[in-house]
Formats: C-alpha cells, structure tokens, sequence
C-alpha cells in the first residue's frame, strides 16, 4: 500500500484534486494508474464500470473527475498547470484540454501552501496551461487578509472569489480562432460557427435543431435522435476545424468520436430579461449543469465578433449568459497585447491529505 498527497477540491462547478507534479511519477501510464484509483473509474478498457465510482471520490460524473498537476517555480513567478480528464464510464484519461473551473481552485492550493505571495505579481498569479499552451490570469481577492467572498451560479453559498483571465485565447489546439476559414458553416444542413478561444467549441441555434433552448436535461437526454445527431455534426465540425491532441497530431473522425473532451457544443438561443444569450452545454458527452468557464468565455468571444452565429442573437463585449444553474457573466477586453477573456469564480478546498493506493 502506497499514498500520495493531494488537495480535495472544487473550483466553480467542477471538482477533483489537485496534485503537486514533485509528487507524482514521471511516466504517463503511471499517472494515468494513479488518477483511475483516485477517481474509482475503470482500471482497464474490459473492467465493468462502476457509475457510483464507489472505489474513489468521484461523483459520478465527468464535472467532478478532474485532476491537476502543478508545478511551481517561484524563482520565474510562474505555475506550471497540466490538466486530466476522466469519465466514470472508462479507463480513458484525456490530457487534450484545460478547464477554467478547476483552474480557479490553484490559488487556493497556494494560498495554503503560503506561497501565493511568491508566485504572484501585482496580486495576479500567472498560470501556464501545458495542454492548450496559454498564460491564464488568476487573482484571489483579499480585504484585511481575509478572502473575499461570492456566491455564483450553482454554488448555493458564499466561498473565496477567485478572478480568472484567459490571455491572447485564439488557437488553443487549432490553427486560428476560427479554423475552418469561415465564420459559418454548414455542416449536414445545419449552420454552425466553429470556434477556437480557450477550447475549440461548435456553435449551433438550439432552434435549428427543432429545439427551444428551454428544454431541461432530461428531455434533452430523451432526444436520442437528436443528440446523437449533434454528435455526427461535432465529429464532422472537429475534423474541419483540424483539432490537435496534446501531442501536436491532428485528431481523426474516430478520435474525436471517442473523445471525452473535444470539440465542445454549445446549444444557443436568445436570452431574456437578465440575460444576454441562453447556452446549453455539451461537454460533449455529457450535459452540463451550468456552463464551464471555458464554454462561457469562448462564446462571450463569438458574441463579441461580427458575423457568426452567436453575434447573430447577441453582440458585446460584456455576456449575461443563462444557464441550467442561472446566469453568469463574462467579459471581452482589448489589452496592450491582445484580447483577454474574463470572468469569476469561487472555489474551495474540501480537504488535503494522503490518498491511500493499494496494489491490485
């Protein structure tokens, strides 16, 4: 029996540890071994699945399988962040995307490590994202020493607000922030805008669908035909938008049909008196109950630019968007070097400790 040390954590509405890289093994396959056990989802691609991940401490569901290694170097004021996705239905483990949620969660980590003061400069931490290759932003407010507190969209009560910023975002894992060349497409009859800031996403009015916009979660899930049908149209969106895995290799039709995390599908309509735009998120194999940080700045992009499908119901640089758990904002601001996305969060530590690992 081994164990390794972690922070139990949660940042916006997704949750999942936190583990410093100095404790971890060097090779992948190992990591990968490592964060199965921590979560309790399958060992290997033939071992039944267990949706209550009753072996971990995972939710059952793909929000709350979410790990973070971070490397810190104070001498260059910078965190190293690599982030792994898992869900409780698979041994797979994706290491193609970032998540802006859980990326809220790292200042807390430093704070208790009693070094956010070193790696900080002008009170903003500088997170460098090792899957999408991009500085993000992070600052943890603080009044007398003592954090400051919000309440967001699907969190019920008040925690540390943590203020996020997504730094010159276009081409995380594609060539430009629109790869496909064009601003719309049609893809099986429907048009779509493909879009890559923060994360590739694919864009679709909910009403082309022969949807409202306003469906709950289960009706959703109880369009079979429909879903499945945004999910040809995804595969097809992230073969033209020439997505790249963490490697640096173009995905294949097949890649992205396996795929846990890429392309994300956003599901819009127009929004209502405290809202700018409604979105209904895939992630994409799940439906979330909010919408990621990533999600949310990506489209607060497509809204802020002329000619695709999002400004087509909303133009601005400020978003209001409505959500399963209410509404969050994001925001579009020029800098001195290019675009910054931003908006806020709060997070929390549940715990810290040891994770115990026994030998199969």
């Amino acid at each position: 029996m081994k164990n390794i040390n972690l922070y139990y954590v949660r940042g916006g509405t997704s949750s999942g540890v936190v583990i410093q890289k100095k404790d971890l093994p060097k090779d992948k396959s190992s990591i990968e071994n490592i964060a199965r056990k921590i979560f309790g989802v399958p060992r290997t691609e033939n071992q039944r699945n267990d949706e209550t991940q009753i072996e971990g401490i995972g939710k059952g569901k793909s929000t709350s399988n979410k790990l973070f290694i971070i490397d810190i170097n104070e001498e260059e004021k910078t965190v190293y962040s690599t982030f792994l996705q898992l869900e409780n239905s698979s041994s797979k483990v994706s290491w193609d995307v970032n998540c802006g949620n859980m990326t809220t969660a790292i200042p807390l980590v430093l704070d208790d490590l009693g070094i956010i003061d070193k790696v900080s400069t002008d009170k903003k931490i500088k997170i460098y994202n090792t899957n999408t290759k991009k500085f993000i932003y992070c600052s943890l407010p603080k009044e007398e020493g003592v954090s400051k507190v919000c309440i967001i969209p699907g969190i019920h009560n008040s925690y540390p607000e943590v203020d996020i910023f997504f730094k010159n975002p276009e081409a995380s894992l594609t060539s430009s922030l629109f790869p496909t060349g064009n601003k719309t497409d049609k893809i099986k009859d429907i048009n779509v805008t493909c879009i890559d800031a923060v994360v590739p996403m694919v864009i679709i009015k909910s009403e082309d669908l022969g949807l409202s916009g306003k469906e709950s979660k289960l009706d959703l899930y109880q369009k079979k035909e429909i879903i499945s049908y945004i999910d040809e149209i995804r595969v097809l969106a992230g073969e033209k938008m020439g997505i790249k895995n963490k490697s640096g290799v173009k995905m294949t039709a097949i890649d992205l049909k396996k795929s846990i995390t890429l392309p994300k599908v956003a599901l819009i309509s127009k929004g209502d008196d405290v809202s700018d735009i409604s979105i209904i998120y895939l992630t994409p194999k799940e439906i979330h109950n909010s919408v990621a940080v990533s999600g949310g700045a990506c489209l607060s992009y497509a809204c802020y630019i002329e000619g695709n499908i999002a400004s087509e119901l909303y133009k601005g640089d400020s978003t209001r968007i409505k959500n399963f758990s209410g509404v969050s904002d994001f925001g579009v601001q020029k800098t001195p070097v290019g675009i910054e996305l931003y908006t806020k969060r709060n997070a929390q530590i549940y715990m810290k400790g040891e994770f115990y690992l026994y030998d199969d």
